[in-house]
């Protein structure tokens, strides 16, 4: 599956484009746990205040 990863801390005004997208593999669920496909998923604030650390 693909995935945008944030490698490390930066500032968004010295790097525009800190998300990489990869692929990764699909996560096998252990028996208590279940797995959600996620058709799409939006960045919100949070996420930008999270990328500066």
């Amino acid at each position: 599956m693909k995935a945008m990863i944030l490698k490390e801390l930066t500032s968004l005004e010295e790097n525009q484009n800190p998300l990489e997208l990869v692929d990764i593999p699909i996560p096998v669920p252990k028996p208590d746990e279940l797995l959600v496909k996620v058709s799409f998923c939006g960045v919100c604030h949070t996420e930008l205040d999270e990328i500066e650390g």
